[in-house]
């Protein structure tokens, strides 16, 4: 399946021995296309799908789908097959069969998706209003919604809840920017790790911190906060040490 994130190194070899690789065979201005060879047993981590793609199977077996609510699906896929694919849905992909899996992938950039939060009415929320439920992309903290789907194409703002040492490692988002506002507590905040000599910047209630697309950057709470981060969906995690992201111990 295609990724926002590349699971495979530089030289294309295997980035671990239970991530499928991940090869670009053509990019430009109007489509990406990609091969992805799904040894038995391995898979790719939870990303989305920034634009409608068309994939075809060059070699069959039986896909699972994870999304971040924990919803699992098994696909049986056959050489020859061609499958449709939406924007939006966040997923990771396994082969959970004996049998190597090949899919190619074509994704068209020209048919991106409307970048509105979707609706036409307005919309008035109070604190009271909030529903938190645990957040899809980091299970440490709450979030609620306050119009769009972070992990669907589109506008959208959300809340976080977290709670003193609540700290993100070292991440960039490869195709948003980040604009977040701390709305209570205080948070650190840096685009280096700690001791690489990048600023740390302490932010308190009204602070703003923005990182363009691809920026490395690190958030620390120093104490219980809700912070409120707003973009352009879907939103996508890659860490830079795979060992801190929270992701991990669910997949």
């Amino acid at each position: 399946m295609s990724t926002q994130y590349q699971p495979v190194s530089v030289s294309g070899e295997l980035a671990s021995p239970s991530e499928a690789l991940r090869t670009t065979l053509l990019e430009n201005e109007e489509v990406l296309v990609v091969t992805t060879a799904f040894p038995g047993g391995t898979g790719v981590p939870t990303h989305t799908h920034r634009f409608p793609s068309v994939a075809y199977v060059v070699e069959g077996g039986t896909l699972e789908t994870t999304t971040p609510d924990g919803t699992v699906e098994r696909y049986d896929v056959r050489p020859g097959e061609t499958l449709w694919s939406a924007t939006g849905h966040a997923h990771s992909a396994r082969n959970v069969g004996p049998t190597p899996i090949r899919i190619v992938q074509v994704e068209v950039k020209h048919a991106a998706p409307a970048t509105h939060a979707g609706g036409t009415a307005e919309r008035v929320l109070t604190p009271a209003d909030l529903e938190w439920k645990p957040d899809p992309f980091d299970p440490r903290r709450a979030s609620a919604l306050l119009v769009g789907d972070p992990t669907k194409p589109g506008a959208y703002a959300v809340r976080f809840r977290a709670p003193a040492g609540y700290a993100i490692g070292l991440h960039v988002h490869p195709d948003e920017d980040e604009q977040l506002t701390v709305v209570s507590g205080a948070i650190r905040w840096s685009t280096g790790d700690a001791g690489s000599g990048a600023p740390v910047h302490e932010l308190t209630a009204g602070g703003f911190a923005f990182a363009p697309a691809g920026t490395p950057h690190r958030v620390e709470a120093l104490e219980d906060c809700v912070l409120q981060m707003s973009g352009v969906g879907p939103r996508t995690y890659v860490y830079l040490d795979e060992e801190e992201d929270p992701r991990r111990s669910s997949r």
